[in-house]
């Protein structure tokens, strides 16, 4: 039995090295913390990271594309948490809250590339 996407946008995978900070215990911003982009869409992100995040906190992440001479950055609100038990890591979804237009173009280029190529191969 397959699990359902309730996905509103598509996502397209991306191995990009992210930075993110989320509120620590004092409400302030605890020091950034590197983890990797499983993949990214016009509403969201997927994080494999090496600590959990309370699920409806807010995190700035700061993405690192090859492409772009300096990080695009955006402000994220956590909405799910996923254990991987084999490396005692963690999937984190989190859906953009604010999102600078640039990254947004960059999402829009890249699912419009990939969403094109996949439907001339059927």
């Amino acid at each position: 039995m397959h699990k359902k996407d309730r996905r509103t946008f598509i996502r397209v995978l991306a191995y990009h090295l992210v930075k993110y900070k989320a509120p620590s215990g004092t409400g302030e911003l605890a020091l950034p913390v590197l983890a990797s982009l499983k993949d990214i869409g016009a509403g969201g992100v997927c994080l494999r990271a090496s600590q959990a995040l309370p699920v409806a906190c807010l995190v700035q992440l700061k993405i690192n594309f090859p492409s772009f001479k300096d990080p695009l950055f955006t402000l994220a609100k956590v909405v799910w948490v996923k254990p991987i038990k084999k490396d005692k890591n963690y999937e984190i979804g989190l859906q953009f809250v604010e999102i600078e237009d640039s990254l947004r173009d960059l999402v829009d280029k890249r699912l419009k590339f990939v969403y094109g190529k996949s439907k001339k191969r059927n």
